[in-house]
């Protein structure tokens, strides 16, 4: 039979305790200065991955909030250019009354002809330098391809989605940006 000499038991309850305390010390360290409750899968293995799965959702739709400020930004290049082209279009159309009235000469009419046709040259250049991050909008060029949630699709349109969260066909709105060079509005 054995007999231990030196065995103390207060200072083995005392070390196994402050080893406890030293780990839950560090554990409330770790979350304190991460300021996360779950700070790895041993503090909660289910809460860690409902957190992935929300990090997850919260990047996505940041990005997609991302995505439509890009798309309105690129709706309003399309559409600074396009009123552009429109006051143009008025002065074009403010030019061809003015030429119409039997008050002017041929000279005249010349005059006023090659500023309608110098306007008309204007859409053209605006139609075909207005573009968004490298892609040409108002030339026609513009191929639409959208996200159908699956892939990409080529609709030769802009889908929007506006509602619910419902994939209703009455939720979408299909834009079409087509070419708007003069020659293809018919004043060139």
């Amino acid at each position: 039979m054995s007999l231990i000499i030196n065995h103390n038991l207060m200072a083995m309850n005392a070390a196994r305790n402050l080893s406890n305390s030293y780990t839950a010390l560090s554990v409330s360290t770790r979350r304190l200065s991460s300021g996360l409750r779950i700070g790895s899968a041993a503090d909660d293995a289910a809460g860690l991955a409902v957190r992935e799965l929300m990090r997850a959702d919260i990047a996505s739709l940041n990005q997609g909030v991302r995505n439509a400020n890009d798309a309105i930004s690129l709706i309003q290049t399309a559409d600074g250019a396009l009123g552009v082209i429109d006051e143009k279009l008025i002065r074009m159309k403010e030019l061809a009354t003015q030429a119409a009235t039997g008050t002017y000469t041929s000279a005249q009419r010349l005059i006023i002809d090659s500023e309608y046709q110098a306007m008309a040259s204007e859409i053209t250049r605006i139609a075909n330098a207005t573009d968004f991050n490298g892609i040409s909008l108002l030339n026609g060029n513009l191929s639409g391809d959208t996200h159908n949630g699956a892939g990409l699709v080529s609709s030769g349109k802009l889908k929007v989605h506006f509602g619910t969260a419902n994939d209703c066909a009455e939720d979408y709105y299909y834009i079409k940006i087509g070419t708007s060079t003069a020659s293809a509005l018919g004043v060139g």
